[in-house]
């Protein structure tokens, strides 16, 4: 709820594709649960409109005197943001996503089809046929036939470019001029924003492949679009600027104390809606990662938590902790494990949703620059020093052929250097953020059937593992432990990463393997 809160509060300000960019990282929950991540769009048409009609009114002279250099400058601005779309989507995709300059373009693209009005007017109606049933063409198998992982990206320049043609033809089929086409084009808009809530919330009770109840959801969609149209949309406010105006500021003012209602004060359930909201931002995860100093996040320049990276000590046990989030999250049990720092040397190397190895392919630069550094100078540097490499990663992101071939060229590079491995193994894998799942699973005894999947998925996955790796893999599913304590705070804080209390309970079982195979690697010294 605390987190819909904040959606919606910066829904109605129009920046939520700002807000959904800062807090719809690698941290947070499976972001098709969001009742309100469809927003975004909206504020990113809406922050462009309100900077657009000013770049038009600065060109109003070019345009009025030399239309062809005005198309020249036009194009130019829309040819700058697509290739800021181009550049951001090499560092941060999510930034080329959310944020408006860098979908500029799709937007200023559509323009096109108003400058070339007069002379699309000129082509013969046969020809125009032609072509726009060519458009259809070719945006039908752009949606069936394509499959692109990065959008936007320079195969967006498909759609968006045929879509232009398409309307810059203007040709009247039939079907358009029909009362019920027409008017789901009336009600599209309210369409748009009612259907997916509705979706998101069959999701929620995992009802979504049922078909009765998607009838349903599509029915109450339009039901609601069509009530929005006619009571709202289709009304005159501008003789009621005044009221409207004030109802705005009403709205903004309660969405905003909302946010910052504690509610501490009002359930019991206070961890749970805490940790769900808050947890990724508190002290705690912050000592727990030790983000910035010894956890990379996406989004930092690599070379900044150099400065923080030890060097193994000659005299004493250096123990290096190397993986991605899921590595970084046992970052604060391992001190635990280990508090003597006279004897133990802990060098924790881990970095957002990258595998660890040379040449990762994770999607983000800074992390895999960083493990490229670390397996290309520091490991060979101080090799000999080191005494154990603890991995761990967000394994179900890969498929098991991924995994395997990962696992055998690291330890092809591990044995060269004769560095012994341990790897630490999955914890159960939710589909909604665990503390949601834990009190709908409680209070409505929901069936959750793509859950029990997800945890058979995941118990296959983790027998995979444990054949690949043998007894350098250490089993946590197979323990039994405290989910949520007696103060309902949850052992996991969004759909996968442990929070301090779910790490700690798997400490015992850690330090009799880490222990186990310190004491070997001193045996045949």
């Amino acid at each position: 709820m605390v987190n819909f809160l904040r959606s919606a509060f910066s829904s109605i300000l129009f920046f939520s594709n700002i807000y959904y960019y800062f807090n719809n990282g690698y941290f947070d929950a499976s972001s098709q649960y969001n009742f309100l991540l469809h927003t975004w769009s909206l504020s990113v048409e809406w922050q462009f409109y309100l900077i657009y009609p000013i770049i038009l009114l600065l060109l109003k002279k070019v345009y009025n005197i030399k239309k062809s250099r005005f198309i020249l400058i036009f194009l130019l601005l829309a040819f700058t943001s697509f290739i800021s779309m181009l550049i951001h989507n090499a560092f941060n995709t999510h930034f080329s996503f959310y944020i408006f300059y860098p979908r500029a373009w799709e937007m200023m693209l559509g323009g096109l089809a108003f400058l070339l009005e007069e002379k699309a007017q000129k082509i013969p109606p046969k020809l125009k046929l032609v072509v726009a049933l060519s458009c259809l063409s070719v945006l039908g198998c752009f949606i069936f036939l394509f499959h692109i992982s990065v959008w936007p990206s320079v195969y967006t320049i498909i759609p968006v470019f045929f879509t232009v043609l398409l309307i810059s033809m203007n040709y009247e089929f039939k079907i358009y001029k029909k009362q019920a086409v027409t008017y789901l084009g009336d009600i599209s808009y309210s369409l748009y924003l009612y259907h997916w809530p509705f979706y998101v919330f069959i999701l929620f009770f995992e009802v979504n492949a049922i078909l009765k109840y998607r009838i349903l959801m599509i029915v109450l969609s339009f039901i609601f679009a069509t009530f929005s149209y006619e009571l709202i949309e289709k009304r005159n406010y501008s003789k009621k600027a005044l009221p409207v105006l004030g109802m705005s500021m009403t709205v903004f003012i309660i969405s905003f104390f909302i946010t910052k209602i504690d509610a501490k004060n009002y359930t019991k359930e206070y961890n749970l809606i805490n940790t769900t909201s808050n947890y990724k931002y508190s002290e705690a995860a912050e000592k727990q990662y030790k983000f910035n100093t010894k956890h990379l996040l996406y989004n930092k320049d690599w070379k900044s938590i150099l400065k923080y990276l030890n060097a193994p000590a000659p005299d004493k046990k250096n123990i290096i902790l190397l993986g991605d989030s899921h590595a970084g999250m046992f970052s604060e049990t391992l001190h635990h494990i280990f508090p003597n720092t006279r004897d133990t040397n802990i060098i924790q190397i881990t970095a957002d949703a990258t595998y660890p190895m040379e040449n990762s392919k994770g999607i983000y630069s800074n992390p895999v620059n960083y493990f490229n550094y670390i397996f290309r100078e520091y490991l060979p540097r101080y090799h000999k020093n080191i005494d154990l490499i603890i991995v761990n990663a967000n394994y179900s992101g890969y498929s098991e052929t991924e995994i395997k071939n990962n696992i055998r060229i690291t330890e092809q590079y591990y044995s060269k250097y004769n560095i012994p491995t341990v790897y630490i193994g999955m914890t159960n894998i939710y589909n909604i953020d665990y503390p949601t799942y834990y009190y709908i699973n409680k209070k409505y005894h929901a069936g959750m059937y793509m859950q029990e999947k997800k945890f058979k998925e995941t118990e296959n996955f983790n027998t995979f593992l444990k054949h690949n790796l043998g007894n350098r893999y250490i089993d946590l599913l197979s323990l039994n432990i405290q989910k949520v304590s007696s103060k309902q705070f949850p052992y996991i804080y969004d759909t996968n990463h442990l929070t301090l209390f779910g790490t700690e309970q798997y400490k015992d079982i850690l330090s009799q393997k880490i222990q186990q195979l310190l004491a070997e690697k001193h045996k045949y010294k």
